[in-house]
């Protein structure tokens, strides 16, 4: 009995010890000690909920709420799209913990797959509410071709800055919105830019880097406009090293990152001052190595991707004519044949080291479907016309497996052979059929217009836009038929997209039947 008695006695007393803790505040993830026994260093630690990404989440202009944590709330109070000033996003962060500071950064956004710099980052000190904005200049989204808003994603972080990077995020993530109610997949995003003196360094499986121009600037700075794409579900730095201009190496320019499978417009800089250092006055070529790296939430370092050393050359123009247009340029001419005339402003492709003479095992993976655009085309033992030529030439419309875009020459398979053929001669997807090849039911078509031509969902200029074409875009040309406005139009394929487009922006190799 005695013994039973002492059992019990120790059971209230350990009950009454655990009562403090387990009345202290409504919050079980906060711990605090009794006052009477409270360490002096004590710390309370709040673990963060992390706030969940909507996904794909239809909204309108108005009040859009992120969903909230324990910790935090941010939200997206209005969203304004303008096209004389801009897109305007105004956004309220409200920290609801009353011991720890946060940090809100916005610095990552996209407009229908291009990425803007957002320029946003705010502390939120503890139990306060604070407001903030963003504007994305009209002209920043015409340079990506946004005329009207589709797609908004947002890459917010929002996080401790007295912790370790990584450890004390309560945001990390992409939150996607359709203002005009669109789904993720269905939004059609804008061509890139394409320029006469452009030159593709890579373009594979992981990413895309193009210098579309360079020049100098009012200003004297030497300025390198770049098209970049992120193929991955990564966040990647594209990194330029070892530059130099002229032969003299230069101080490079921070790198840029770029959002998963998005792309963007970067401009890489060189100063004056750093040109007038070197002894630079009149640049002609830039030379550098790019990679493209996985960012860590950690901060711990990664291996690139890819790295890619080569050299941009400025055009320099040629007043030479030619009159075979069908002739493979790159070579010189051939018995009797006479000599086609170089584009007078396209820049030279440098070499690249790595010749491959049969695929590699990523390459096969990534393998796309080509075709030949013109007659008469070399293929060539590696990327450049001192290479010698590997079989017979290419006929136009030939298909062809595509592996790895470099310095401007596709490394394909045609045939039974692998090689080069120069960037311009290849077009990816399947060869077109036409009327002259024995299809009867469909026509090669271009497209001619002076900015950009829109392909219908229906014969109608006030239909919903599908695709948005440019001025030499190919496409397949169907039937023409009279639509609702009284104008003609053709039903056309332009890749995947099928829809209507008025026929004065198209010309067509051929008679199109009537519908």
């Amino acid at each position: 009995m005695k013994g039973t008695k002492t059992r019990i006695a120790l059971v209230l007393l350990a009950a009454l010890l655990v009562l403090p803790a387990a009345g202290c505040g409504s919050d079980p993830s906060v711990l605090k000690l009794p006052d009477a026994t409270a360490a002096a260093q004590t710390q309370v630690q709040e673990t963060p909920a992390p706030i969940t990404p909507l996904g794909d989440r239809t909204c309108y202009v108005g009040k859009e709420t992120i969903s909230e944590s324990t910790l935090f709330s941010f939200t997206l109070t209005e969203s304004t799209f303008d096209p004389l000033m801009g897109l305007t996003l105004k956004l309220k962060s409200t920290n609801k913990s009353n011991t720890r500071d946060f940090v809100v950064s916005l610095t990552h956004l996209s407009v229908n797959g291009y990425m803007q710099d957002g320029g946003y980052e705010v502390q939120v000190p503890a139990g306060q509410t604070v407001l903030g904005e963003i504007l994305i200049p009209a002209d920043a989204l015409r340079t990506s071709g946004v005329s009207s808003v589709e797609e908004l994603i947002l890459y917010p972080l929002i996080y401790d800055p007295n912790v370790p990077m990584g450890q004390g995020d309560v945001v990390d993530g992409a939150f996607s919105f359709y203002p005009t109610g669109q789904t993720k997949g269905t939004v059609v995003y804008p061509v890139r830019q394409k320029t006469s003196t452009e030159q593709t360094f890579f373009d594979n499986g992981f990413g895309t880097m193009i210098i579309l121009d360079a020049a100098m600037s009012d200003g004297d700075d030497l300025e390198v406009n770049c098209y970049l794409e992120n193929k991955t579900d990564r966040f990647l730095s594209f990194a330029w090293a070892d530059m130099t201009v002229n032969s003299a190496p230069v101080d490079t320019a921070d790198d840029v990152v770029v959002a998963p499978g998005m792309r963007r417009y970067a401009t890489i800089s060189v100063p004056s001052a750093e040109l007038s250092a070197r002894g630079v006055t009149d640049p002609g070529e830039v030379a550098f190595k790019i990679s493209a790296t996985p960012l860590s939430s950690t901060g711990a370092g990664l291996s690139p991707l890819m790295e890619q050393r080569g050299t941009y050359r400025f055009a320099v123009a040629d007043t030479s004519t030619g009159t075979d247009g069908d002739m493979d340029p790159d070579d010189g001419p051939d018995d009797g044949e006479p000599v086609a005339a170089t584009p007078p402003s396209t820049a030279t492709p440098a070499p690249t080291a790595v010749i491959y003479t049969t695929p590699t095992s990523a390459q096969k993976k990534n393998a796309k479907n080509g075709y030949v655009n013109r007659d008469k085309v070399n293929l060539r033992a590696g990327p450049g016309t001192k290479y010698k030529t590997v079989g017979n030439k290419i006929e136009k419309n030939t298909a062809v497996t595509l592996y790895e875009l470099q310095d401007g020459w596709w490394f394909l398979k045609c045939g039974n052979h692998y090689g080069y053929v120069k960037a311009d001669y290849v077009s990816q997807g399947k060869p077109k059929a036409t009327a002259a090849a024995g299809d009867g039911k469909s026509f090669e078509g271009t497209v001619s217009t002076k900015s950009k031509a829109a392909l219908r969902k229906e014969a109608d200029k006030e239909s919903k836009c599908l695709k948005e074409l440019a001025n030499g875009d190919e496409i397949t040309v169907y039937y023409k038929t009279k639509g609702k406005d009284g104008e003609t139009w053709y039903y056309v394929a332009a890749g995947k997209t099928k829809g209507y487009i008025r026929s004065n922006l198209v010309k067509v190799n051929g008679k199109v039947p009537s519908k």
